[in-house]
């Protein structure tokens, strides 16, 4: 191995140690590279647990030179324990290396244009440790092993796709936060103004042909209901799959908006009024389970999510502006822990009912833009997998009505017994009270990200409220 590189004055281990077997597949870069004559650099890239999207650039002959290698990229274990601003937290370790490991398959051009162009591409990683296993701590290759579990043990295939809502806003405009104002104010749900039309609809457009050239696909795009806010609707992909092309998407959004001069954000309350979600769309499917099987495996998986709820909202609602959406009669998710046949006033939706091989299609609505989606994700299917285990049955009823509507006598009927956290704080109390979802997770997961956690709220309840916003927005 050659010398290696000083960056500010200190030595930095770009790669690992080679290993006996490759983690890749050199003929999946030589085809990509053909396919993408003018890439120029590799952008590895990761979550960490605050959602921050992180990254580390590579040559187009360096990234070649590491995967014919078998390499990894070494970056410091303290990285797993900083802020938004890199600020230390109490489990932030600087002794040790944990090693990213590019994910060939969800390779893909950051832009076909725009102010980065075709000579840079995406490649989303997971982290292993020196004896090159999984990191316990890795929100990605969580994920990946709840789905590799559902499907080896219980012939379970899971598909995922993500709504993505984002508000467009113009930066140093008078607005309701004093920083940004939405790109336009003429606008409801569906609708195409005079206004959208100037606006935001050549922005729209331009958005999906960037995404078409990345491979992404998008099937619907809509206004949403709040002033500047607008829908991409993703296509069903497994689970890891579905967060890589999320967060791929995510950042092309934010790239074509800032080109125009404005910025995309996915805070769920952007401007007052109408949130902001980042609604998922889960079924499981089968192709060997009877139908009755299949039933019987997806009632265990969502009973058991509904048990877990308030402790899973910490990750899917995890700052104190997530939980404005928190009320009833707003289409959001209600303050209920309830399920319901095409319910939008519940947190959770069955969409559609059995098919062949197909389970139905269930909407988690109590999810937004802020979670490192990884993260929320494999807490989910966490939870799910180990009410399959367990055999969990479903007490909870259909809800088909509005649960403000009920009485207390009903919603008991109903087993409807049980709020929503309103606050960060309660989300974080339940979670940290919840064993049974800890031991589900990954070891060390919930202690750690709750450590994350209350590090960055302290940092956070430092700033004005309204700067405190513009501070996220500018983040997320």
């Amino acid at each position: 191995m050659g010398p290696m590189p000083f960056v500010n004055g200190e030595r930095k281990t770009v790669a690992s140690h080679d290993v006996s077997r490759s983690p890749y597949d050199p003929q999946k870069l030589t085809r990509f590279t053909i396919e993408h004559p003018d890439i120029q650099f590799v952008v590895v890239q990761w979550l960490d647990y605050l959602g921050t999207l992180r990254s580390r650039w590579l040559p187009i002959t360096a990234f070649d030179k590491l995967v014919k290698a078998g390499k990894r990229i070494a970056i410091s274990k303290g990285n797993l324990g900083t802020l938004q601003n890199d600020q230390t937290t109490p489990v932030c370790d600087p002794v040790g290396q944990i090693l990213v490991e590019p994910d060939l398959d969800s390779l893909r051009i950051m832009q076909t244009k725009g102010m980065i162009g075709p000579a840079a591409s995406t490649c989303m990683a997971r982290f292993v440790d020196n004896s090159m296993q999984p990191l316990s701590l890795c929100p990605r290759s969580q994920l990946q092993g709840f789905a590799e579990t559902l499907e080896r043990d219980f012939h379970i295939n899971l598909l995922v796709g993500f709504e993505i809502e984002v508000t467009f806003c113009r930066r140093g405009a008078l607005g309701p936060n004093g920083h940004f104002a939405p790109l336009d104010t003429n606008h409801a749900w569906g609708t195409l103004s005079d206004e959208q039309l100037a606006h935001a609809f050549p922005l729209m457009a331009a958005i999906s042909l960037e995404l078409k050239g990345m491979g992404i696909e998008i099937e619907q795009l809509h206004s949403e209901s709040g002033a500047g806010q607008y829908e991409f609707v993703l296509p069903p992909l497994p689970p890891v799959q579905a967060v890589d092309t999320l967060v791929q998407a995510r950042q092309c959004i934010q790239q074509i908006a800032a080109a125009q001069g404005l910025r995309a954000t996915y805070h769920p309350q952007p401007f007052p009024g109408i949130g902001t979600a980042a609604h998922a769309h889960v079924s499981l499917n089968s192709d060997s389970l009877a139908a009755e099987e299949l039933e019987k495996i997806e009632t265990s998986f969502w009973a058991s999510v509904l048990a877990h709820l308030p402790a899973l909202c910490a990750f899917t609602m995890p700052q104190a502006g997530s939980y404005g959406r928190v009320v009833d009669d707003s289409w959001t998710n209600g303050t209920w822990v309830a399920w319901g046949t095409q319910n939008r006033e519940v947190p959770l939706r069955r969409v559609e009912t059995y098919g062949t091989g197909n389970g139905s299609r269930w909407e988690v609505r109590c999810l937004d833009g802020l979670a490192n989606m990884y993260l929320a994700l494999g807490a989910i299917v966490g939870a799910g997998l180990l009410g399959v285990r367990k055999g969990t049955t479903m007490v909870m009823k259909d809800c088909t009505s509005n649960p403000t509507t009920l009485s207390d006598e009903q919603k008991s009927e109903m087993g409807i017994t049980q709020r929503l956290p309103t606050d960060l704080d309660q989300g974080m109390k339940a979670l940290q009270q919840s064993s049974s979802l800890a031991d589900a997770l990954a070891p060390g997961v919930v202690s750690h990200y709750l450590a994350m956690k209350q590090a960055e709220q302290k940092m956070l309840s430092l700033m004005p409220q309204h700067e405190r916003k513009r501070w996220l927005m500018e983040r997320y």
